[in-house]
């Protein structure tokens, strides 16, 4: 309806609008209405502003502590690092070296072995098992970070993993060459 309409409406029964009369005592009751009064009881809030209080003091120390034992800590692992400095630089060299040859020589390795899936799988499963005793031997390093025999045998897993890819590799072409050498012979 649009506003007009509605004035319209309103208008031509008004006197069905007005046919209703509130009781007399519905007012009365409004009127006899207090309203409602908060009280606060200021002992409750300051106990419970004094609790606050008291958690936020207690958190800071906490944390305060926690962070000087972490510092302790800290500068604890710090000395024993460099009482073991020396074996572990040797260590990360010693990775350093052996990724980049044992990289390499897998990238040769994959390159010959491209239509021979079988070798490609039997190597694969090999390096996975040294895999396998190297992070055990990580784990070895951690609790004891000064063991040289733990580096010494992290050490010889790398060695032993560049020693199987050189002599696959060498079997592989020393293959190669013999399948090329007979070509050659079979086409002179």
């Amino acid at each position: 309806m649009s506003r007009d309409k509605l004035e319209k409406f309103v208008f031509d029964n008004k006197d069905e609008f007005n046919e209703f009369t509130p009781a007399p005592d519905l007012f009365n009751g409004v009127e006899t209405r207090k309203p409602r009064i908060i009280r606060m009881n200021w002992n409750s809030i300051m106990w419970k502003a004094a609790v606050v209080v008291g958690i936020f003091i207690g958190s800071y120390f906490f944390h305060d502590w926690m962070d000087s034992t972490t510092e302790n800590t800290q500068v604890a692992a710090t000395e024993q690092f460099d009482q073991s400095s020396e074996i572990v630089k040797m260590l990360i060299e010693a990775e350093a070296y052996y990724t980049s040859q044992i990289d390499s020589k897998k990238e040769e390795f994959y390159l010959l072995t491209s239509g021979q899936p079988n070798i490609k799988d039997e190597i694969d499963l090999e390096l996975v098992e040294l895999d396998a005793v190297y992070a055990q031997l990580q784990k070895d390093l951690k609790d004891n970070a000064d063991n040289e025999e733990v580096i010494e045998a992290m050490v010889q897993n790398y060695r032993i993993k560049l020693d199987i890819l050189e002599s696959v590799l060498v079997q592989l072409q020393r293959a190669k060459n013999g399948e090329n050498e007979n070509n050659y012979e079979v086409e002179l």
